[in-house]
Parts: structure tokens; C-alpha cells; sequence
């Protein structure tokens, strides 16, 4: 059997796209790994603060993140005498990295710990194709928000927001709640759904797909829920 074939790494130098990935990081305080050149130890860590450049400064200064102290501790004398580190973090269905330039220790309180360049780009490399993501889970989906569209009356359409519960490339679980009840017994098994909006952070992607069930959610914080499952007509490869 021969071995499953991988997509491969690309790069993103999508400022704004940079951005929001590095705005989310700190602001959920999601972990980091830092890998220092050199070294094979990876050491863990969190953004604490960001500071992009001023794209008005003609100066050319590169922006700087603000890095935690690392764990394991002795990775904090290692990494002034490095040139470069590289910083990996996941993002739903993707693991991303970045290489940065050591700057100097941050005495600035409460941002105690090292400081880096500012990305120019992002290494983005699909995690397993088929794996499945679900929200509150340690890799929550990338598409967080769902936006669905369903004729009211007449040709008029209403928009409904809702929450994605788990992606995978193939597929959408969505959750409706109670007060959306009435509008989901209108959609039957093998409806048809098209222009579903999933938002990301980074990202907004249309797509279409149909009706695979409508299933009650028996446990855990959407308990009472209803998961409406669409199978899309498309694969969800390569938005990042």
C-alpha cells in the first residue's frame, strides 16, 4: 500500500493575513513552539504582545513580537546568543510556522520574556487531510463562523449566522440552536445548499454542498443542539 500523498507546504506574505494569524495568537494566548537555530530542543512559549512596523516609517524598521519567557527555562540563555528562530503554531486544519530574527530580552513589564522580528511570511503545511476538527478542542476548526442563506418567502432569501462546530476537507457540521428549530425542520436530507459563507480568521470561502443529516447533540456544552451536517461539492484544501 503505498503512502497516502501530502500536500505541499506553501507561502503566505499576505500582510494582512500575517496579521490576523499574529493577532490571534495573542490575543487567545494560544501556545507556540520556538525551535532555535542550532538547537534540537523545541521550546514552548506565547505572544504577549505585538508591534508591527509603521508602513509610514521610512526607516525601514522591521515590527517586533513579544515572546514569553521559554520552557524549558534553559532555552532562555540559548536563545540570546542565536541568530534566528523559527516559531510553529497550529491553526485548525493547518500548521503554520514563521522564522524571525532575535532582537534582545524584554525587561518591559507585564511582556517579560524575549523579543523577535515581525513575520514577512508563513510557512503553511496541511495537517492530515481527512482529520476532522472540532470547536473546543485543542485544534478548533479554522472556519469558526457559518453564514447560510434559505429562500423566506417569494424570491426573497434570509440570512441565518451560525457556529461551526467541525470541519473536515470533505464536510461542515453546523449547530443551530433552539430558536432556529422551526427553520431547520425546512431543510430536508439532500437539500441542496449553496453560497454557505465559512468564516476564518484570516479568510471568508463560499461554498455549496448538500444536506447529509440532522442529528440531535446528546452531550457536552451543545447539548440539545441540533449538528446540521453538509457534504461539500468541494474540497476545503488550500485556504489559508
Amino acid at each position: 500500500m503505498g503512502k497516502e500523498e501530502r500536500m505541499p507546504d506553501f507561502i503566505t506574505k499576505n500582510g494582512e493575513r500575517i496579521k490576523q494569524a499574529i493577532d490571534l495568537l495573542a490575543l487567545n494566548r494560544r501556545p507556540i513552539s520556538v525551535k532555535i537555530e542550532g538547537e534540537q530542543t523545541v521550546f514552548d512559549s506565547l505572544i504577549v504582545k505585538v508591534d508591527p512596523a509603521d508602513p509610514l516609517s521610512k526607516a525601514g524598521t522591521p515590527g517586533r513580537v513579544f515572546i514569553q519567557w521559554l520552557s524549558p527555562p534553559e532555552g532562555n540563555n540559548r536563545i540570546q546568543s542565536a541568530r534566528t528562530v523559527q516559531v510553529r503554531f497550529s491553526l485548525g486544519k493547518y500548521n503554520l510556522a514563521f522564522t524571525s530574527y532575535y532582537v534582545t530580552k524584554s525587561l518591559e513589564s507585564p511582556y517579560l520574556g524575549h523579543i523577535i522580528t515581525y513575520p514577512e511570511s508563513l510557512v503553511i503545511a496541511d495537517r492530515r487531510r481527512h482529520e476532522r476538527h472540532e470547536g473546543d478542542s485543542k485544534a478548533a476548526p479554522l472556519f469558526s463562523k457559518a453564514k447560510v442563506s434559505i429562500g423566506a418567502s417569494g424570491n426573497q432569501e434570509k440570512v441565518y449566522d451560525l457556529r461551526v462546530f467541525d470541519v473536515s476537507e470533505n464536510g461542515v457540521g453546523i449547530l443551530v440552536g433552539q430558536e432556529l428549530f422551526d427553520w431547520l425542520r425546512r431543510i430536508g436530507v439532500g437539500d441542496k445548499l449553496r453560497g454557505v459563507e465559512l468564516s476564518a480568521p484570516w479568510t471568508i470561502v463560499r461554498v455549496d454542498g448538500t444536506v447529509r443529516h440532522k442529528s440531535k447533540m446528546h452531550k457536552g456544552k451543545y447539548r440539545g443542539y441540533r449538528l446540521l451536517g453538509i457534504e461539500l461539492d468541494e474540497k476545503l484544501e488550500h485556504y489559508a
